[in-house]
């Protein structure tokens, strides 16, 4: 069962990723002449983990920002839809408290998959960087970013060497 829950992660992963490179949706976004992987943005959207953004557009030249990775990663691991999530009284990072985004960080927190920049802040509008995208692929897969040395001074240098 785990090695099949791995596999499914795995699968869930490589959707994933191809949101980062161009995956858009099934629908005709109005920047669609620009979106350069379109059978993969085609997938995504068919998956309901993407759905472009305000104003019908999917802007394939934007960056995935930290808040933005979080909500795609829960309808992934939802199976494609979303998620019935709640919000904490008090929010485990002090910049997260009203954001869209922040029922998503919370669980993605709660699952090990993401963690804050050691200050007690998110950076929900912070893009995702290539070693942070790596952690949360980690992290979907089942590593424990403290067993595996994931937190702390080191932690991109072990997060690289997994990866």
């Amino acid at each position: 069962m785990k090695t099949l829950n791995k596999t499914l992660s795995l699968v869930l992963v490589l959707v994933m990723v191809l949101g980062l490179f161009g995956v858009a949706s099934a629908t005709d976004f109005k920047d669609d002449a620009q979106i350069e992987n379109q059978k993969a943005v085609q997938t995504a959207v068919a998956l309901n983990i993407i759905n472009g953004k305000d104003g019908n557009t999917f802007d394939p030249t934007g960056i995935v920002k930290r808040g933005e990775m979080c909500k795609m990663i829960c309808v992934a691991l939802n199976g494609g839809t979303e998620p019935t999530l709640g919000t904490l009284a008090t929010p485990s990072f002090t910049d997260i408290a009203g954001h869209w985004a922040e029922k998503y960080v919370e669980y993605c927190y709660g699952l090990g998959i993401v963690a804050g920049n050691g200050d007690g802040t998110f950076a929900p509008k912070a893009d995702v960087t290539g070693v942070q995208f790596a952690k949360m692929l980690l992290g979907i897969l089942g590593y424990d970013a403290v067993k595996e040395g994931y937190v702390g001074t080191n932690w991109m240098y072990n997060v690289n060497i997994d990866a």
